[in-house]
């Protein structure tokens, strides 16, 4: 029949993995600053094919913005 392969993207193979900051900044931007539906679900598409989740990403933005603010 079918084989399949499925990988599993867990959280440290994803930051190291991570698209530029401007571009996450954009997609942010994107979802939240945009009255275009077209455009948020586009920023959002492009965060969950990124990160896996939108809470993987939310956790990746939470932990820079928390080691931006130490250094």
């Amino acid at each position: 029949i079918f084989n399949c392969l499925i990988i599993i993207r867990d959280t440290k193979t994803v930051m190291n993995n991570v698209p530029p900051e401007s571009l996450i900044r954009t997609w942010v931007w994107m979802m939240s600053e945009n009255n275009d539906p077209e455009l948020m679900n586009k920023g959002r598409k492009n965060l969950i094919n990124a990160f896996v989740s939108l809470q993987k990403a939310i956790e990746y933005i939470e932990q820079k913005v928390e080691l931006d603010d130490k250094n």
